[in-house]
């Protein structure tokens, strides 16, 4: 009767140890964005792999009632001044336990069986660093688009993933993969997740999945979007030393084409409402981004113009 006890005892805890293998922690770093957040969190929640304590959402010194929102879904709760999103995402793994770790968004959302067939590719891959699926891009009202990112055919190796990052969101990384890397630059405050993710590929395999993972919010168009991007615009000149040229080149001309036509929807936008002197501000910025794209937009330039003219006519003045 003691060996057969003994078996029982071995046999649980070798089917304990196999679920530890396979849970999945979430890290959802935010600030004042309560209002997103219930949702992102939920979206986790629905998934069969997912406990509410596994997930931490990472508060970096919110003023609303992100904690009162994190705490009523029983989710880990940490909060601090992190200083930006890398500072908080590290901040989350030391409170994660699993073998596998991915990071949410505060204002995007898991769609179903999200991390499924990550987790597979990770378990047939033990030396691989992620695996990572698609993002469906989504309108700022979370509207799905037809649009998902990154483009086929996924990377495999660094060059590659430099011309075509995935969403965060859909990337399901190796605990030990971070750690081995250094985890997040805290100096980075914009595609710090690209960076970490070059760093990882530049060590071990990674494998990409054509599944759609994630809802990836966008910001709408206008001279606030146009003032984020702006205030990170240094990634246009990002330059990473573990990639080929023909890599870099094509990154920097991709990024570089990305926020132009950013500023000029944003401008389009601005004209819209009459705003003459921010669609001049965005306009600035999208022939700062790119002179030979904005060249070649000259007809849709002078169209934004008018229609800035006309209406800030109608309104009374441009402002």
């Amino acid at each position: 009767m003691s060996d057969t006890r003994d078996r029982n005892a071995a046999h649980l805890d070798a089917t304990a140890q196999e679920q530890q293998c396979r849970t999945i922690s979430v890290i959802i770093p935010t600030h004042n964005r309560a209002q997103w957040l219930a949702a992102a969190i939920k979206s986790t929640l629905k998934s069969p792999l997912i406990e509410p304590k596994r997930v931490i959402v990472v508060d970096d010194d919110s003023k609303d009632n992100t904690e009162e929102v994190a705490r009523s879904y029983g989710v880990t709760y940490l909060r601090g001044v992190f200083k930006g999103p890398s500072g908080a995402r590290n901040a989350g793994l030391p409170a994660t336990t699993s073998h596998y770790v991915n990071f949410l968004d505060d204002d995007d959302e898991w769609l179903p069986h999200n991390m499924e067939p990550q987790l597979a590719a990770l378990e047939n891959h033990p030396d691989a660093g992620f695996a990572f699926g698609l993002a469906q891009l989504a309108t700022e009202d979370m509207r799905p688009t037809d649009w998902t990112s990154p483009r086929l055919p996924l990377a495999a190796e660094p060059d590659a993933l430099h011309v075509g990052y995935p969403q965060v969101g859909a990337v399901l990384f190796r605990r030990d993969a971070i750690t081995e890397v250094g985890c997040f630059d805290p100096r980075i405050r914009y595609a710090e997740d690209a960076d970490l993710m070059l760093r990882i590929a530049a060590r071990r395999e990674i494998i990409g999945l054509n599944v759609v993972s994630v809802l990836y919010r966008q910001r709408g168009p206008g001279k606030t979007r146009a003032d984020y991007f702006w205030s990170n615009r240094a990634v246009m000149n990002w330059w990473p030393q573990t990639v080929g040229w023909r890599a870099r080149v094509r990154f920097i001309r991709g990024i570089r084409g990305q926020f132009l036509f950013r500023f000029l929807q944003d401008a389009a936008v601005s004209a819209e409402a009459g705003r003459f002197r921010d669609v001049l501000v965005c306009l600035g910025r999208a022939l700062w981004a790119s002179p030979p794209h904005f060249l070649w937009n000259t007809l849709e330039v002078i169209r934004i113009l008018q229609v800035a003219r006309c209406r800030s006519v109608e309104t009374g003045g441009g402002r």
